[in-house]
């Protein structure tokens, strides 16, 4: 057993709130430890909508709080990621009979724009049911009544997002432990346990902050001083992805299910589409989260109805993915109706320890500059500006000039990922030119991707690196015969073994089956 420096602040859990909360720890002067048992954003971070939004539903519940905090938000990603998160038109559909009628789309449109008052999106537009159809002709007409169309912003890589506050944490004097879990947890101690070499470590802090997200609880129960209080009580969502089909439409669909009066999304993705999502209770395994058969036959089939000429099926299905939201805990049965807000808990019998309960990719920014500036205030020090809203993510700095020997579309694609930092993948292309080459079936990603992943940043395994760094486990294929190229590339480039090489292919296979269609 060993024993590491003190710090000021242990954050464990490496998803988006606890990636926020390192890197502005971090940039304000503290020493910061973050513990993460499985890689950066491999949790409930990489499983949502990926959307930057105001939350136009929570308006049903007088949230209005919550939605102006959002809007304030997604203006603040607009200016601090903007190769990352970037604007989107929904169109909101109304038909006959539904829940949310015509007035209340209204209403809900208008109170939108009032509480994102200095938005640089477009204000929303009203449509009549023949304005609608003339720019959806493919919509289901039958009962529709009205529509509007409305601006929110995507992240179509919400793991990338996570990723970077990671590495601006760590420029700024943050360490990082991935595949480290917590076995033990007390006032001002943990006790982590290093996956690869099973070796136990004792880290100590002034303050610790739970930022577990659905696996809060599982945390807690690590110590003895816990109270067995439950503070999550999460819900499933789950969506599917698709290649495009007749009907589909360039805009993103914001629409009522028929069967429940839930609104879904169907959205232009990844070159292709995600649907979804789904929110029902759930407390079984959060390590083996799987999207249910009734599950994706209800989203196709109210894709369908609202996009009849579709017809898609079971076999259209690339993949499906499934997260739990780590919501409040509520006796109410209605989850849809759990409130989206987060909320910093203080335990009472584990002194110096704060709890993350709730929270969004939107408004992770903000979640972490309250976190840190109660922090300051348990230290007893001035707490330095917060400027995580004015500083940009590493990938958004001025960019640098590619080299010269990628095509467009290679340059394309390193700008959609990494941003700025292209610039260090072309330097590594010039140090190697082999690592130039592209590798997988669309060809269009090279090897110093996968080098890139591993020396800079913080891959560990085969998964990390597409499931969470290049992206290329996100496509239809999940990178199925990719896996092989890329494993090859390490044993070329990164000096692993043969072994090794097959091992990580195999785990791969093994992480991404819960995605597969049974």
């Amino acid at each position: 057993m060993t024993r590491r420096t003190h710090f000021d602040l242990i954050v464990i859990g490496a998803g988006i709130n606890g990636a926020g909360i390192a890197r502005d720890a971090a940039l304000r002067g503290l020493s910061v430890l973050v513990l993460e048992k499985g890689d950066i954003a491999n949790g409930t971070s990489s499983w949502s909508t990926r959307l930057i939004h105001g939350g136009l539903r929570y308006l049903e519940h007088f949230e209005f709080g919550l939605v102006r905090e959002s809007l304030h938000e997604r203006e603040n990603l607009l200016r601090i990621a903007p190769h990352l998160v970037k604007p989107i038109p929904i169109l909101m559909p109304i038909y006959k009979n539904a829940i949310r009628g015509s007035l209340t789309l209204r209403i809900g449109m208008l109170a939108y724009d009032f509480l994102s008052l200095g938005k640089t999106l477009p204000s929303h537009q009203i449509l009549s049911r023949a304005q609608t159809l003339a720019k959806f002709p493919s919509l289901n007409a039958s009962g529709l009544v009205s529509g509007a169309i409305y601006y929110d912003c995507q992240v179509e890589f919400a793991e990338r997002l996570v990723v970077e506050n990671i590495l601006a944490a760590k420029q700024d004097g943050a360490e990082v432990e991935t595949y480290s879990r917590v076995t033990k947890l007390s006032e001002g101690e943990v006790q982590f346990v290093r996956r690869r070499s099973e070796s136990i470590v004792i880290a100590t802090a002034k303050l610790i902050i739970n930022a577990a997200g659905p696996w809060v609880d599982q945390l807690l129960a690590t110590s003895t001083e816990f109270s067995g209080k439950r503070l999550i009580g999460g819900t499933k969502g789950s969506h599917i992805v698709v290649k495009s089909f007749p009907g589909a439409s360039s805009t993103a669909i914001y629409v009522e299910a028929e069967s429940d009066g839930r609104p879904f999304f169907v959205i232009p993705w990844n070159d292709n589409y995600l649907i979804g999502t789904t929110d029902i209770r759930f407390d079984g395994n959060l390590d083996e989260v799987r999207s249910d058969e009734w599950e994706i036959r209800y989203l196709l089939n109210e894709t369908n109805r609202v996009l009849p000429e579709a017809n898609l099926g079971i076999d259209d299905v690339c993949y499906c993915y499934s997260g739990v939201r780590p919501l409040p805990f509520t006796t109410n049965a209605d989850a849809k109706s759990i409130t989206r807000r987060h909320f910093i808990h203080e335990h009472e019998k584990i002194k110096n320890l704060f709890s993350i309960v709730g929270g969004k990719l939107s408004t992770y920014r903000s979640l972490a500059e309250e976190c840190v500036d109660l922090v300051f205030t348990r230290l007893g020090r001035q707490s330095p500006h917060c400027s995580t809203n004015e500083l940009p993510l590493p990938g958004a700095m001025p960019m640098l000039d590619p080299a010269n020997e990628h095509s467009d579309k290679i340059l394309m694609r390193l700008t959609r990922i990494y941003g700025s930092n292209r610039g260090e993948l072309a330097k590594l292309c010039v140090q190697t030119p082999e690592l130039s080459r592209t590798f997988n079936q669309d060809r269009n990603a090279i090897g110093a991707e996968i080098v890139y992943a591993f020396q800079s940043e913080s891959a560990t395994t085969l998964a990390d690196c597409l499931l969470r760094r290049t992206m290329l486990g996100l496509n239809s294929d999940l990178a199925i015969g990719d896996d092989f190229a890329a494993a090859e590339i390490g044993r070329e480039f990164l000096g692993w073994s043969e072994q090794r090489a097959n091992d990580e292919v195999a785990q791969y296979r093994r992480e991404i089956d819960r995605m597969l269609i049974k």
